[in-house]
């Protein structure tokens, strides 16, 4: 059982736990903080310093790790205010097109490094 106590207003959770590996210390602990935002003072046991606690600590406010179509991580996060909805998701932006073969073309997309040039069919651009 996981008991975690405000020492300012003496309010208290209980929350059983399946073992006090750091993943479950973690992910209840979570539920509690998303609750109601609070200062954390520990015990200084192990639990409360694994990666994957900290990890949590960090992203309070909740951050968004956004990876491109390569699956590389772009930039460290973001905050959900600093993220946007897209209307046409599948659709991209040739900044140029850099060399063509028969009925294929190799393109740069606007606002990405070389590393995702491809080959597309000339069909595709408008």
């Amino acid at each position: 059982i996981l008991i975690v106590i405000d020492v300012l207003s003496k309010y208290a959770w209980a929350l059983p736990l399946k073992s006090k590996n750091g993943n479950d210390v973690a992910a209840a602990l979570s539920k509690i903080l998303l609750e109601d935002e609070r200062n954390l003072q520990t015990d200084r046991r192990k639990e409360f310093y694994n990666t994957t606690f900290v990890k949590t600590q960090r992203t309070n406010p909740a951050t968004y790790l956004l990876k491109d179509y390569q699956g590389k991580p772009i930039a460290d996060g973001f905050y959900e205010h600093e993220l946007q909805r897209v209307s046409n998701p599948d659709i991209y932006l040739v900044e140029k097109i850099l060399r063509k073969r028969g009925n294929k073309v190799y393109v740069k997309w606007l606002g990405m490094d070389s590393s995702h040039n491809s080959w597309i069919d000339e069909t595709n651009v408008l």
